[in-house]
């Protein structure tokens, strides 16, 4: 057995690619990022890699001229952990069940982030937040959510077996059918009513005026998620392009836009049609500006209701709460129903 690095080789690039395509060839249920997107991740034009201070690496282990495990090594100057100290990441992994490959291609792609003084990192983390990171760790009997991670259920296992432990969990869960949606819907009526009477605007996100409506998302949710583990700014053009390849799955009756009297924007609620054969909606992101929470306005609560109201004028009776963090206020206004442990998705930590 034996590990290649590089960067951008083309032939061990298409073997990287390959890797993870001929893992879940065949295995129903697994919903892979499409080839061309990991390819572009892959290519030297990516954002990613003309920026200063950014670097990577790609690890791939062979056995027998096959390859077997896969791992990529990334530096974001811009990523600190809540302390301040700044973390290295470990994305893109995918192995065999051999745990030996997989703790070698691991071990080559920490000793690189540590020969770079980087003590502490993270995993699986693709370049940022933005591109793909989190283990699922439990549901994988579960029907498949819309947007959640997905990957081969020894992988946090093999991770695990390195020394990586949990630094963060999220959770997915169903917000009850139409009596249960009404009933959470009416814990915030009367922020929402409140809030509404002071001059603050409740909007559907408008996709007949796409670009308008993502550009001032993108203003919302960089200000809301500026406190998020693992936080690092998007550009627009980047932002767009991620966002924007779920353009069709955006439900723009549900998904909203939230301005406070002044007519600030303070808010949004992302919410995506999901792709069960029921009809299902998933409250996929969702947050309030720094300033905004500083006021203590209900709005949260409000947003609550305000969406919850919109899915069931829609019809929905099937709402999902999706990849909500487990230290996340959110918890909070979902009441019970985040109780639920069912889904579970994990970023996990290596320190030395």
């Amino acid at each position: 057995m034996g590990v290649r690095e590089f960067t951008f080789d083309a032939s061990l690039t298409d073997a990287f690619v390959a890797l993870g395509q001929e893992l879940y060839r065949g295995e129903r249920g697994f919903v892979l990022p499409p080839e061309a997107e990991v390819r572009r991740q892959l290519d030297p034009s990516f954002p990613f890699y003309g920026l200063p201070g950014h670097d990577h690496r790609r690890f791939l282990a062979f056995a027998g001229g096959r390859p077997v495990a896969r791992a990529l090594a990334s530096i974001h100057p811009g990523r600190h952990d809540h302390d301040g100290t700044p973390v290295g990441a470990v994305g893109m992994f995918e192995a065999t069940p051999d745990h030996a490959a997989a703790e070698e291609v691991l071990a080559a792609a920490v000793t690189w982030l540590e020969d770079r003084g980087l003590r502490r990192i993270w995993g699986p983390l693709d370049f940022d937040i933005w591109h793909g990171y989190r283990f699922k760790t439990r549901g994988f009997d579960e029907e498949r959510l819309l947007g959640e991670p997905d990957n081969k259920p020894y992988y946090p296992e093999q991770l695990a077996r390195f020394g990586f432990t949990e630094r963060q969990r999220w959770n997915s869960f169903p917000l009850g059918g139409p009596g249960g949606l009404d009933d959470l819907a009416a814990t915030g009526r009367d922020d929402y009513c409140r809030l509404r009477a002071r001059g603050y605007r409740f909007e559907a996100f408008d996709t007949e005026r796409f670009d308008e409506s993502l550009a001032a998302l993108h203003r919302v949710l960089s200000d809301s998620f500026s406190r998020f583990l693992g936080f690092t700014p998007i550009d627009r053009d980047e932002f767009f392009r991620v966002v924007g390849a779920a353009r069709h799955a955006i439900e723009p009756g549900c998904s909203r836009l939230f301005y406070d009297e002044a007519g600030t924007l303070a808010g949004f609620a992302i919410a995506l049609r999901d792709r069960a054969p029921a009809k299902r909606l998933l409250f996929h992101l969702g947050g309030i500006t720094g300033a905004e929470a500083a006021k203590h306005s209900g709005l949260a609560r409000a947003a609550v209701h305000d969406t919850l109201r919109c899915a069931r004028h829609a019809g929905y009776t099937d709402v999902h709460a999706t990849l909500v963090a487990g230290n996340s206020p959110m918890r909070r206004h979902y009441r019970h129903f985040a109780a639920d442990r069912r889904r579970e998705y994990t970023l996990l930590e290596l320190r030395r």
